[in-house]
């Protein structure tokens, strides 16, 4: 069977690497790449055909919100789960990135102790929505998710 294919996007790296560590703990997810900004990330998820990407909302050249506009203006159709602080700021800016095409939002652990307990509360809330959304390829009813045109 295989994996799910993720593209992290984020410009810290110690979130890349968070989020990174979360995800492969699980032996169905894979993380194919990495993009520090929106622009970084239109290309990667050409080059390497995503099933899934996560998206940081803030983050310089170009922002997550304008990152999804381009990528479903260009009809890319593959899952983005918007991965941001929650604060009043960062709630209304993970409202305009549902509106602009994201599929679903994960709020980034702050202030949780430990990185044991950052990297067990990112697994336990992406890795279900990320097995939620991208369907099971190997499986009736599975297929690459994030090509355009198929």
């Amino acid at each position: 069977m295989t994996r799910i294919r993720v593209l992290v996007v984020d410009d810290s790296v110690v979130v890349r690497r968070l989020v990174t560590d979360s995800l492969s703990r699980d032996p169905d997810i894979e993380v194919v790449g990495f993009a520090s900004n929106g622009r970084i990330a239109l290309a990667k998820v050409e080059q390497l055909g995503p099933d899934l990407v996560t998206m940081d909302i803030e983050m310089p050249e170009m922002n997550g919100i304008e990152a999804v506009r381009a990528l479903r203006r260009g009809r890319q159709t593959m899952p983005i789960i918007m991965f941001s602080t929650l604060t009043e700021r960062g709630a209304s800016a993970t409202l305009d990135a549902l509106v602009a095409g994201a599929t679903d939002y994960v709020t980034k652990p702050a202030n949780v102790g430990s990185v044991q307990e950052s990297l067990d509360r990112v697994a336990s809330e992406l890795i279900p929505k990320i097995k939620a959304l991208v369907p099971r390829r190997g499986l009736p009813g599975g297929g690459r998710r994030g090509r355009s045109g198929g």
